[in-house]
């Protein structure tokens, strides 16, 4: 019971970070006098950094062992927070992502492998279901307080955030049960790249095999870029109103992951969750982003956001059914993490691209661009579905005869 206490407490306290910035996070960068460009290149350094760590990181701790790996991520969180707190250049600002994608590279997946090793196959099932719900209320809860603390002190959120990173090293390091002394020394930094290169291999393999899967994991990767805009600007757009605090901004935050939540029921209700399905849930979304650039009211633009994220809850359980539908179970894994490579890749790419429009031109324009671009690759997506004949049969039964 107490591994399962401390399982829960970790991940909530881990993920407190995300909830308290999640809507003042960009807000913080404007304040600082940084341009469009400028914080997009600071919100995706986090991103390709964790993506280039995931699994050198993955290799080391398996020699360090999962307790000190833990520590270490809470450590580097810190480290964060405190570069985040005092700091008022664009350089301290990188160095602080830097070290909060090393920090979730370091994090993603250890607790859950942690918590594996010290329950049994039920527990874990009731346990992972168990933490999800408990993230879910914590980033609600933190979102909220985010807002009211930055309306004191814009600061503050990280202040908070740092005395959570604190309590998250003490509970590691005092109640996580150290591992036996045996450790997985066949996992190696060249294993894991050459784990990474195999990845990469198999992947291009498959997808040149598998149309259906390249028209898959393509679509996706535009979705992610047409999105980007969006996750990045709602709240400087929302924040420019007359009399809009952060803590109506946190508000905001908070509806509109209940709208989320809201497309998320609605899919579960859905009979058909085809590719077709997608990529029409796709193409309203498209619309939407379209239509919420031409409106100049709080209220209806906070309403099309709205419409959005309720949009994004349908979209996103449809992405994941339409790829796991295609590949097959020997090749599952692997193709799934060429899938996140790539859209990692491109979220990174749309960060660049969309900050140096929106600098150049708008932010409306970059919403504008994305819904046109997102509307017409989900059309295409939507008018040559079906007919394909899908050789992940083929496929799969080849690699195994090769393996």
């Amino acid at each position: 019971m107490r591994a399962k206490r401390v399982f829960l407490s970790l991940h909530c306290l881990f993920e407190f970070y995300a909830g308290i910035t999640g809507a003042t996070f960009i807000l913080f960068l404007y304040n600082k006098n940084l341009d469009t460009m400028e914080t997009n290149l600071i919100v995706a350094t986090s991103l390709i950094i964790t993506f280039l760590m995931e699994i050198p990181a993955g290799a080391l701790s398996d020699f360090l062992g999962y307790r000190k790996t833990t520590i270490l991520s809470g450590i580097l969180l810190c480290v964060t927070n405190v570069l985040f707190l005092i700091g008022n250049s664009l350089g301290i600002f990188f160095l602080a992502q830097i070290f909060l994608g090393l920090s979730c590279a370091f994090e993603s997946g250890t607790l859950d492998a942690w918590i594996i090793k010290y329950t049994s196959k039920k527990e874990c099932e009731q346990i992972f279901v168990k933490k999800n719900k408990y993230i879910s209320t914590m980033m609600i809860v933190a979102g909220l307080a985010g807002g009211i603390v930055a309306d004191w002190m814009m600061e503050g959120i990280f202040l908070a955030a740092l005395a959570a990173s604190v309590l998250y090293t003490v509970t590691a390091s005092v109640f996580m049960q150290e591992e036996e002394e045996i450790r997985m020394k066949e996992r190696s930094m060249k294993n894991a790249a050459d784990g990474l290169k195999r990845i990469i291999s198999v992947s291009v393999r498959y997808c040149v095999k598998d149309r259906n899967i390249r028209r898959i994991i393509l679509f996706n990767s535009v979705l992610v870029f047409c999105l980007s805009p969006v996750f990045v600007f709602w709240s400087p757009i929302l924040h420019g109103f007359e009399r809009i605090n952060y803590t109506l901004i946190a508000l905001a935050w908070i509806f509109m992951r209940f709208s989320m939540l809201a497309g998320n029921m609605l899919v579960e209700r859905i009979c058909t969750r085809s590719v077709r399905a997608m990529a029409a849930a796709s193409v309203v979304c498209g619309v939407s982003i379209i239509v919420l650039a031409f409106q100049n009211t709080f209220l209806l633009i906070f309403a099309g956001i709205l419409v959005f994220e309720f949009l994004l809850g349908i979209i996103y359980p449809l992405r994941e059914t339409a790829l796991n539908r295609e590949i097959a179970n020997e090749n599952r894994a692997t193709v799934l993490s060429f899938h996140s490579m790539v859209v990692c890749i491109f979220n990174y790419v749309s960060m660049i691209v969309m900050g140096k429009l929106a600098l150049i031109f708008s932010i409306r324009a970059t919403w504008i661009l994305s819904g046109v671009v997102l509307c017409a690759s989900a059309a295409v997506l939507f008018l040559t579905e079906g007919g394909k004949k899908n050789v992940r049969e083929t496929f799969s039964k080849r690699d195994h005869d090769q393996h």
